[in-house]
């Protein structure tokens, strides 16, 4: 029994690391901050948006700036509820679901700290 408490603990504190993870990206892509997001990103990160262009690390960081800067004062948004994150290991999965794309990210744990590997947008197809 205390091994699964232990589990269960486990996970809930890899979601809510997890869930840092995703507040703290948000909050760095608006406001500039290229420091965490070069923490956080790994060397080989790579972002597909929804038009199906690919991005690496240096253009999200870049983009970071050019955003923060043409958006002082953005509003910083934590991750909806509609989201969700799934563990497996040392992977983590959180699934958005936006009101005009769903998207993926996708984590590894590595040192102790998640580290975004991968990012897919993908967009909702119109009303009709």
């Amino acid at each position: 029994m205390l091994t699964l408490a232990l589990a269960f603990s486990a996970a809930a504190a890899d979601i809510a690391a997890v869930r840092a993870a995703e507040d703290g990206w948000n909050a760095a892509y608006v406001t500039g901050d290229t420091a965490f997001l070069d923490r956080l990103l790994a060397e080989d990160y790579v972002s597909v948006g929804a038009t199906g262009a690919d991005h690496d690390k240096a253009a999200n960081l870049a983009s970071a700036r050019t955003y923060a800067a043409a958006h002082p004062g953005a509003p910083r948004t934590p991750l909806p509820n509609s989201s969700t994150i799934a563990i497996a290991g040392d992977i983590a999965i959180v699934r958005h679901h936006g009101a005009k794309e769903v998207s993926v990210d996708i984590f590894q744990k590595r040192a102790g700290r998640w580290i975004a590997l991968y990012s897919q947008h993908t967009p909702l197809p119109a009303a009709g």
